[in-house]
């Protein structure tokens, strides 16, 4: 009776097994393949050319930029958003009136189309039209008026911003449902115990959050290796390079330069960096847990 009941497990899961193989494992066995070739993408002809992508690869101060660009914007994630998360989800999390009303405001940025956040955030950096320079025009300070996207020294601090809008909301959500699942009577023990908020932050919810938090590092990483139609839609990775990620520089070589084994060959070492860094994180995590 058990093996037919796995047998009958399996048949109903090799459709699933199917379609994985299809669309996921073949398509990254093929691009570890051809990233070893020299390839316009549309023509039949190959060349074999070993490791040399990834000799170039190394090489390429511009790839180099897009790498520590996208270090960045995952570094500032878990400095910035996790933690501005953890301080919106305890306010949020207090039985306060309008609450539920800020916590949709706070997660509304996550239900648009990240293609229409870099639009309306693109009118909004705007140096003639948009209104950030128009309210600084306003309120007396016409100096600090500026080509926030046009300008090497703040498109990528302008970009950053974007991106902080766009995740923290969501991280607090997550966050808030965190909160919930601690126990009510632990809250009121410390403050018997004649805790305040911050030493109660500190000694109780971080500890109890350790996991969640470990998860959002994660989140924070790959999200910033995957991330792509935001930052193209506001400045398309330009202004020398300064907003250049690797999923940009990918696509730039893929589809503008018809370079399509090196592009395999980018895809290739961003899921090596990515494994190395979330290994890397999941390490730590562990560390943590058993101290």
């Amino acid at each position: 009776m058990r093996k037919k009941n796995n047998v009958v497990a399996y048949f109903f899961l090799f459709p699933a097994l199917i379609m994985f193989v299809l669309f996921f494992i073949y398509p990254n066995l093929e691009v570890i393949y051809l990233s070893l070739f020299k390839w316009a993408g549309i023509s039949p002809k190959k060349t074999f050319i070993g490791f040399y992508n990834f000799q170039v690869l190394f090489s390429d101060l511009d790839f180099l930029k897009a790498v520590f660009n996208t270090l960045m914007i995952a570094f500032q994630s878990m400095v910035v958003q996790v933690p501005m998360a953890l301080i919106l989800a305890i306010l949020l999390n207090k039985k306060m009136k309008g609450n539920g009303t800020f916590s949709t405001i706070v997660f509304l940025p996550m239900v648009i189309s990240l293609v229409a956040v870099g639009i309306i955030w693109r009118w909004l950096y705007d140096p003639e039209y948009g209104a950030i320079n128009l309210i600084l025009g306003k309120i007396g300070l016409q100096g600090l008026q500026h080509a926030w996207l046009g300008d090497v020294n703040t498109a990528f601090l302008s970009v950053l911003a974007t991106i902080n809008w766009v995740y923290i909301g969501f991280y607090t959500v997550i966050f808030m449902s965190a909160l919930k699942g601690i126990s009510p009577e632990i809250f009121e023990a410390a403050k018997v115990d004649g805790f305040n908020e911050f030493q109660t932050t500190l000694r109780i919810r971080i500890p109890m959050l350790k996991e969640t938090i470990g998860v959002m590092f994660i989140m924070c990483i790959s999200g910033s290796f995957k991330s792509f139609d935001l930052i193209w839609v506001m400045t398309g990775g330009g202004q020398v390079n300064s907003t250049e990620i690797v999923t940009t520089y990918l696509y730039r070589m893929a589809f503008r330069r018809m370079e399509s084994g090196y592009a395999s060959a980018i895809s290739v070492t961003i899921f090596l960096i990515c494994l190395v860094l979330i290994a890397l994180q999941l390490k730590l995590m562990k560390i943590t847990a058993q101290e």
